[in-house]
């Protein structure tokens, strides 16, 4: 009875020490079968039909299996990397810069393990308001109704900041949290007067509001721009036009803000599985760019900047030396 033990006890350990194994070898070969899990956004965003092509394209090129999901945005996927239950997500560079320094809304919840692989595109504010909304600035959302975005998402937080920004009191709008389908059925019933669409260009929900519903695109005032594109206050953001004819009956430019979109990982996971990713996505830009117009934005040698001195994971930083984006 106590050899059989003993046997039994020494296959349990063994088991052990092999499955934590965390070298290169055992461990990245373990983690591959596991595969990854990217957080998007909502349905109607540029975040999830991204991810959806990503998570393809990344299952069919490396010997892993990669899932999207999803989401609330930008603020919701950190915070389900933080919480163990996703690897990858797609975040603004604002969010991630607050969950690494625990401030704003990730006050008291510091997210030291993030990491960024790669920033994309500009996300960018489209405000649209209903032609007999009586909006034609900014400044005129002052005691209208207005859909920040979906709570928990950069289009909450950039809503909030881009309405101050031009003196608008919050207090004095009748606000709205919904995600993006929500906030087009919202404005196309006539049930509120605005909405921020904050995503990248063209975006599919503005796509859709201004072709069916009688609505435009506000412009931001020079002043706002001016305070949104403060360096000691937010180091993320840049002016933005968004050029005449994008969307349907779009005669002028629109000026606007926006800031660098991209993929946040886990420190944890692997440099070697890290190494993988970034070397696939950057390598089938092109399959990419058939799914979705937004890839034909992606640029290597931007993927590192703006970054407002959050960490590249070293399997990212592995792959931008290698083709001489980084020294």
């Amino acid at each position: 009875m106590k050899n059989r033990l003993k046997v039994i006890f020494i296959t349990f350990i063994a088991i052990l020490l092999v499955s934590g194994c965390s070298g290169d070898g055992t461990g990245a070969s373990s983690e591959k079968e596991r595969g990854q899990i990217l957080s998007t956004g909502t349905t109607t965003g540029v975040f999830y039909q991204l991810g959806a092509l990503l998570s393809t394209m990344w299952t069919n090129e490396l010997d892993q299996q990669v899932l999207s999901q999803g989401s609330n945005g930008s603020v919701d996927n950190l915070n389900l990397m933080r919480q163990g239950e996703v690897t990858m997500g797609f975040s603004t560079v604002n969010v991630i810069y607050e969950a690494y320094n625990g401030v704003g809304s990730f006050e008291g919840n510091k997210y030291e393990d993030i990491r960024i692989l790669a920033n994309l595109y500009p996300n960018v504010s489209h405000v649209i308001a209903l032609e007999n909304a009586g909006i034609d600035s900014i400044e005129d959302i002052s005691g209208k109704s207005f859909v920040f975005g979906a709570p928990g998402s950069a289009t909450e937080i950039e809503s909030g900041l881009l309405l101050e920004s031009h003196g608008v009191n919050l207090d004095n709008v009748d606000s709205n949290y919904v995600g993006f389908t929500e906030a087009v059925d919202l404005l196309r019933n006539n049930q509120v007067d605005a909405v921020n669409i904050y995503t990248g260009v063209p975006s599919s929900a503005a796509t859709e509001l201004i072709s069916t519903v009688d609505s435009k695109i506000i412009n931001f005032s020079e002043e706002g721009i001016n305070k949104l594109t403060d360096e000691s206050k937010y180091p993320w953001n840049l002016k933005h036009v968004i050029e005449a004819g994008t969307y349907d009956n779009q005669e002028k430019d629109v000026v606007t803000v926006g800031q660098f979109a991209g993929i946040a990982v886990d420190a944890n996971v692997s440099e070697e599985v890290v190494y993988e990713l970034t070397k696939a996505l950057w390598e089938n830009v092109d399959e990419l760019e058939d799914g979705h117009a937004i890839a034909q934005q992606f640029d290597p040698a931007l993927a590192v900047e703006g970054t407002a001195d959050v960490p590249l994971h070293p399997g990212a930083e592995k792959y931008y030396k290698e083709i001489g984006v980084l020294e």
